[in-house]
């Protein structure tokens, strides 16, 4: 009886789970497993072109940074972009108009107000809208001021620099391009194998060609300056705030003006722009003394390099520089002769000689004899508001000066004479 029954639930069970099934296999649509085989076989494709294209994007993006040389380059690849200004261009108004510009905004001040502006160089300068003043502090800032500098006429230190950075001074000058050749000055006329002590001309000019002998535009180029910028990073110790990003440097004033690469590396950096001298200036002197063995008495040139500039006062040229008490200084004032030498190198220049930029020699040499009534001997804090020898202290008698008592001088050098290079 129960293997009956037990027979019986199992049938029942057999029955319940498959007896009751409607179930049926399900069988794909060939026509649509074939578009489903093909667009999956697409898509596989697309991925891989995909990688491939951004591959070859990240490789052209690197061949195409590797392109750019220069800061607008730089700004335009994050798309700001802006047209590139050569602040040496032209090269004869560079400085005159760089310097205009820079202070289109900057108010006249009166005579002896000039501290309201300048400060002293390394000193905090900040909230004053003109540039350090480049000495040390002369006297009372805020009453000599005009003692050196004039403004109303080229002063006897910095020359036309007042004028030209605060009003609208035009320092005249012929209409027509000069010809830095046509010579100011009487030359040298002699050939051959002649030796010249007195101007140190020898035989014919090889350089003549090159040399500025137009004492006017020999000016323009001895005061001229080569303008630059460069970044540098900020000086944190002394208060200076940079920019850390290409994003934030791009947007700096005076970016126009800026080929030097911005560093980019995370760091702080500020844009340093300056202005350097275009040519080499030398100034040679003679040094006399008494051979302690001998007794003998010796006479040997004295060379230095230093940044004089040249004026013209009414018919007459002059150059001037400001320099401690040296071996230049004292040479200058105990004998009279000065010999300057201003020269122009290019070394990429195929061309040897010529008044263009296309040649490798350019500049002038200068006969020079110092001014003892212009000339200023003061203390070794360069208060020449105040000198020790000449100027106010009347015309300096060479022999009787006390040089223990001198630390600085303002040696002014009338000029004789400008002869070629060579």
């Amino acid at each position: 009886m129960k293997k009956v029954f037990v027979m019986s639930v199992v049938c029942a069970s057999v029955l319940a789970v498959t007896g009751c099934s409607d179930d049926t296999e399900y069988v794909q649509d060939p026509a649509q497993q074939e578009l489903i085989d093909q667009l999956t076989a697409q898509n596989a494709q697309l991925e891989s072109d995909k990688s491939a294209l951004e591959s070859d994007n990240a490789a052209l993006q690197t061949k195409a940074e590797s392109y750019i040389s220069r800061f607008p380059e730089q700004c335009a690849e994050i798309g700001v972009a802006f047209d590139y200004v050569d602040p040496n261009a032209p090269a004869e108004a560079a400085s005159v108009a760089l310097v205009r510009a820079m202070s289109s905004q900057i108010l006249d001040p009166t005579p002896g107000s000039c501290a309201s502006c300048h400060g002293y160089e390394g000193e905090d300068n900040s909230g004053k809208v003109g540039a350090p003043a480049p000495h040390g502090a002369f006297g009372n800032a805020e009453t000599s001021c005009d003692t050196c500098h004039a403004t109303d006429e080229p002063d006897s230190h910095y020359g036309d620099a007042y004028l030209l950075a605060h009003t609208d001074y035009d320092p005249g000058g012929p209409s027509e391009p000069m010809d830095p050749t046509d010579p100011t000055f009487d030359q040298p006329t002699f050939g051959g194998s002649v030796v010249d002590g007195k101007t140190g001309a020898s035989g014919p000019s090889y350089y003549g060609s090159g040399s500025y002998l137009n004492a006017d535009y020999l000016a323009e180029r001895i005061n001229g300056k080569v303008y630059n910028a460069e970044w540098a990073l900020a000086d944190k110790e002394e208060g200076e705030e940079g920019v850390t990003t290409l994003t934030a440097a791009c947007q700096l004033e005076g970016r126009e003006s800026v080929l030097a690469m911005f560093p980019d590396d995370g760091q702080e950096y500020v844009l340093n722009q300056f202005g350097n001298q275009i040519g080499t200036k030398t100034v040679v002197t003679v040094s006399k003394y008494t051979d302690e063995l001998t007794g003998e008495e010796h006479q040997v040139p004295n060379v230095a390099v230093f940044g004089y500039g040249l004026r013209k006062e009414g018919d007459s040229y002059f150059a001037s520089m400001s320099i401690n008490h040296n071996n230049t200084c004292y040479n200058a004032v105990m004998n009279g002769d000065v010999r300057l030498n201003y020269y122009e190198y290019e070394p990429m220049n195929s061309l040897k000689v010529g008044p263009n930029d296309d040649a490798r020699n350019r500049g002038a040499r200068i006969l020079g004899t110092v001014d003892l009534e212009k000339t200023l001997l003061a203390n070794a804090y360069w208060d020449f508001g105040n000198p020790v020898y000449g100027g106010s202290a009347g015309a300096i008698d060479p022999k009787a000066v006390d040089w223990t008592t001198v630390g600085s001088c303002s040696l002014v050098i009338k000029v004789d004479g400008i002869i070629p290079l060579g």
